[in-house]
């Protein structure tokens, strides 16, 4: 049996931004300049908050996607953030974590249904595959 050591344990990094993400519904209803401007806002801040959280470049990662609510009212369901989750992965790319976010390289993206945690947002937690 092989011994696991913390070298051989997947690193693990949890990336939030108290940005509300915006949902399939909204973004439909949208001119394209203005949902140009969520896409690279949204993507400016999560590359800014991977550079904090020093993750690097990492070959393979899965990723799990959890939108977060001030209260239980108007709760999201569980992938209406995806235009957002999209936009922060393509963060993690233009900070240089991964090359790209193509299956070789990101090989899941799971949506968590909305926790309630008294302030809105979107946490992302980034998993390497070893």
């Amino acid at each position: 049996m092989e011994e696991i050591t913390p070298t051989t344990l997947p690193r693990q990094w949890i990336l939030q931004d108290n940005e509300k993400p915006w949902t399939v519904n909204a973004e439909r209803t949208w001119h394209y300049h203005k949902r140009a401007k969520h896409v690279r806002d949204c993507r400016e801040r999560f590359a800014w908050l991977a550079l904090e959280a020093k993750i690097g470049r990492v070959d393979r990662i899965k990723v799990a996607a959890v939108p977060l609510a001030k209260d239980r009212r108007g709760i999201q369901d569980v992938a209406a953030c995806l235009p957002a989750v999209k936009a922060a992965v393509d963060g993690l790319v233009d900070a240089g974590v991964l090359v790209d976010d193509d299956p070789e390289h990101l090989l899941s993206l799971t949506f968590y249904g909305t926790q309630v945690t008294g302030t809105g947002g979107l946490r992302l937690v980034v998993t390497e595959v070893l």
